[in-house]
């Protein structure tokens, strides 16, 4: 009887030490209509505002109109970082920028086709 509480407190403390709590992951969004640092700076408050993201791991190219974004997949989705951005009125990968918050954005961030 002695061995089976062993063997059970034992399977117990590897179930409990194999829970993962943190799946920290990166990803690079491509945000096509982010042209300079004003609109760098929309797209990366946009990001931090989501649960999960690590805010000093998010980066910006603006030569290549990518940001790469660490987050907690435990916590958020990488849909939820994409439509944060769109609404923040950005194209993020396939997701289209909510209109609204596109023709809000200050001019140096829309295109000449949303003038």
């Amino acid at each position: 009887m002695r061995r089976f509480g062993l063997a059970a407190t034992m399977c117990l403390a590897l179930v409990t030490a194999s829970c993962r709590t943190k799946d920290v992951r990166t990803v690079l969004i491509y945000v096509p209509e982010m042209r300079n640092i004003a609109c760098s700076e929309i797209v990366v408050r946009a990001v931090s505002r989501c649960i999960g993201v690590v805010t000093s791991k998010v980066e910006v190219d603006l030569s290549r109109r990518t940001v790469t974004v660490s987050y907690d997949s435990l916590v958020t989705a990488l849909k939820n970082l994409e439509f944060a951005i769109a609404e923040a009125g950005f194209q993020a990968n396939e997701i289209p920028a909510k209109e609204d918050a596109a023709r809000n954005l200050p001019p140096e961030c829309r295109g000449a086709e949303k003038n």
